[in-house]
């Protein structure tokens, strides 16, 4: 099980913010919770550490939660990148999983429901709210299969891929398939290349599209 210790909030309304960091704290215990309102605030976040998860909202004031999501991950600077929103339409949902999201949570969903998607992060469970699942479940199913071909996976790089999509850690799937940590991030990053993929929820949209897992 992994564990957090250092998450970033990125959030414009005070109220949402604090809301917000209410329900990170229920869901991971004692952890630092630095807290922004804005992209450039956010920035400077990022400029001084890196964090263990970015909990970001895509409305800011002066820009959006993608130039976030994007900075954090070409970067290195989060181990996971989950959006907070009240938008679950296709043109905020698709640019935010391009970006390298990890996760999509609706604000209006209940706080239990909030944190147990949350919480489902140190199992490695894609945080995704039901009906963001279950759209991305709709656009992997429109994907003609024959688009596949075009970017083949090794036996192994297909392995490694339903073990992400199922929440496993790189150090679980390591240990599943008897190599070790870094020969896991070599196939990672080999398949992320291939496909064109940035982040957990993509993989699990690849790993539906190929039959790898059943939805």
């Amino acid at each position: 099980m992994k564990t957090l210790n250092s998450i970033l909030l990125i959030e414009d309304f005070e109220d949402i913010r604090h809301w917000l960091a209410g329900l990170l704290r229920q869901a991971f215990g004692e952890v630092n919770v630095t807290e922004a309102a804005t992209v450039a605030q956010g920035y400077s976040a990022l400029d001084s550490k890196s964090f263990d998860l970015i909990v970001v909202d895509l409305n800011l004031p002066d820009g959006t939660g993608v130039d976030i999501l994007r900075r954090a991950k070409m970067q290195g600077l989060a181990g996971y990148c989950v959006v907070a929103t009240a938008y679950d339409d296709d043109a905020h949902l698709l640019p935010a999983l391009n970006a390298g999201a990890d996760g999509y949570l609706l604000k209006d969903q209940t706080d239990e429901q909030l944190i147990r998607d949350l919480h489902g992060i140190l199992n490695g469970a894609p945080p995704l709210s039901p009906p963001v699942a279950r759209r991305i479940m709709q656009l992997a199913k429109q994907t003609p299969a024959t688009s596949l071909l075009l970017v083949p996976l090794t036996a192994r790089e297909e392995e490694v891929l339903t073990y992400i999509a199922k929440g496993l850690s790189r150090t679980e799937i390591a240990q599943l398939l008897s190599v070790s940590a870094h020969t896991i991030i070599a196939h990672v990053r080999s398949i992320y290349s291939k496909l064109d993929i940035s982040s957990r929820a993509e993989a699990t949209v690849e790993a539906i599209r190929r039959g790898l897992i059943s939805t």
